[in-house]
Order: structure tokens, then C-alpha cells, then sequence
């Protein structure tokens, strides 16, 4: 399930940092405190990467200067919040209808839509595209902060595979022990040379993803990663995916010259031309 929120500016011109997605999760910590759910306590003690993804987009795309975006009224802020935990959406979809702005970075945004979204029904193989760069990692043993895999190393999806099904048993009561596979996509890769993008965590640049993948296997874990992302640093804001399907481009209908085609006979128009008849002049028949 998803929570589309669109804000806007009320501002025709405001400069904002293109880290205004790190503000994010401030915003998400307000919501859930001004709820008064029954079972908030226990969404307020936990990471919100292990209940919630989100991501922030911004349309049409802000001009940039240096490290700051301008955005005005024109700007269109789409903020999405996906969780396999309905109730946790519905207590957001809640604060969010006793307010009429918000302020992210000194920028007062009003609401123009809010929109809960249920989830489509997934097969066991779908095509999905990033809605923000994917990062994989894990902690070494002894280590405090994560070792990161550069794309090209098996360990990179691996890694992503593992703790995808890892997170989905910690949070379900039955347990899934069919595995899930996840693989880029090869025509992407192949006009695409280097699908990696730096990104910042704590200060350090790191490599990310932004390609499509193919994930197969069960739907249970299909729909989980839709709605969880993949990778690590998701509390920051990262790894979120969408289902893709591509547009499919209407053929071309080449237009038919009859000039072209055979008559009746099997002979070209083309080549046996009909000559028009002569109009009769009437005066000359009268006589």
C-alpha cells in the first residue's frame, strides 16, 4: 500500500538545499507524534527503514544553484510512503488531514492532494525501475558502519537478496524459505556502460545503482520489496522502487496507396490507367 502526498509552495521563489530529502524523516517523526493511535509507541521506537520507504520528487525539475534548488508555485513536491503495515499509512494519512501546510526547510508547502493507493497484484516476475539510487552493504563483524558493494561485484545483489528475505521473516509470522532472485537488466546495462551514481551518507560518498531490475519468486516477497525497497540507508531515504511497464509504442499504420494495388484482373491500376470519359456535349446531340 501506498500514501501519495502532493504539497506545493506557497511561495513563488524559494531556495531550498538538495538535501531536502534528509528532512524527510523530521517531517515523519512530527506526523506520528501528533497521532494519538493506539499502537504508536511501537512505530516511534524503531528505525523507520524497518517499517516504512519513502521518496521525495520534485516536478517539474528545479533549476540548481550550487547546492540549492529554486522551486516556487509552480513546483509540484511528491512525497510517497509505502509500507507492508496498512495501519502504519493510515496513522500518517491521519496527521496529515489535521493539517493545511507543512514546513520542510523553512519552506511553508500546502496540501493540495493526499491519496491512499492499494497495491496491485504482482506475478512471480516483474520488471521494476528505482524511484531513488539503490545501495547494498551490510556490517562486517567487530565493524560499527557498513562495508559498501560496488554493482559489479556478486556481492552487491546478493547481499540485497539476503536481507530482503531476512527482513520479511523478522517481520511476518510465517516465515518464507523459497528464495528470491533479482537481476539487472542486460539491455539497460548494455547502452548503459556505468549505472552507478555517487551518492552522500554521513559525509561520505558512496556508490549507488539507478538501473531496472528483474526480481522473481514469491509474490509475498515480490510485493515486500515493493513496498519496503531494496538495499540499505533506506531510512535516509534510498533504494525505493516502482513496478515498470514499459509503454508499448503503437505500430505505424503505412498508408495504402490504391494506386498500388491490383484490380479485379490482377493488373496494376498503376500500369492501366482509366481513362475518364468525355463529356458529351448536349448541343450537338439535340441537333
Amino acid at each position: 500500500m501506498r500514501l501519495l502526498l502532493e504539497l506545493q509552495p506557497t511561495l513563488d521563489r524559494n531556495f531550498v538545499s538538495k538535501s531536502i530529502q534528509f528532512a524527510v524523516p523530521k517531517l515523519i517523526r512530527f506526523l506520528l507524534n501528533k497521532s494519538k493511535h493506539e499502537n504508536i509507541e511501537s512505530y516511534k521506537t524503531k528505525k523507520l527503514s524497518e517499517y516504512l520507504a519513502y521518496n521525495l520528487r520534485i516536478t517539474p525539475k528545479p533549476r540548481t544553484y550550487n547546492d540549492s534548488l529554486l522551486v516556487g508555485d509552480k513546483n509540484i513536491f511528491k512525497l510517497t510512503f509505502s509500507s507492508y503495515s496498512k495501519e502504519i499509512l493510515e496513522i500518517l494519512n491521519e496527521s496529515i488531514l489535521t493539517l493545511n501546510q507543512i514546513l520542510m526547510m523553512n519552506v511553508k508547502l500546502k496540501i493540495i492532494n493526499i491519496e491512499l493507493i492499494e497495491n496491485e497484484e504482482v506475478s512471480t516476475k516483474i520488471k521494476v525501475r528505482p524511484m531513488a539510487p539503490i545501495l547494498s552493504g551490510e556490517i562486517k563483524e567487530g565493524g560499527t558502519f557498513p562495508f559498501y558493494y560496488k554493482w559489479k561485484q556478486p556481492e552487491f545483489l546478493d547481499t540485497i537478496k539476503k536481507q530482503l528475505k531476512s527482513s520479511y521473516n523478522a517481520t511476518h509470522e510465517t516465515p518464507i524459505e523459497e528464495n528470491i532472485e533479482i537481476v539487472f537488466d542486460k539491455n539497460f546495462i548494455r547502452y548503459n556502460k556505468d549505472i552507478s551514481q555517487l551518492v552522500k551518507i554521513y559525509k561520505k560518498n558512496h556508490r549507488a545503482i539507478w538501473a531496472p531490475l528483474f526480481i522473481s519468486g514469491p509474490t509475498e516477497l515480490i510485493q515486500y520489496a515493493l513496498d519496503m525497497g531494496l538495499g540499505i540507508n533506506r531510512e535516509l531515504g534510498y533504494g525505493m522502487i516502482e513496478n515498470y511497464t514499459p509503454k508499448v509504442r503503437p505500430k505505424k499504420v503505412k498508408k495504402v496507396n490504391p494506386n498500388t494495388l491490383p484490380d479485379n484482373f490482377g493488373n496494376l491500376i498503376e500500369n492501366n490507367p482509366i481513362h475518364e470519359e468525355k463529356e458529351i456535349d448536349e448541343t450537338n446531340f439535340n441537333r
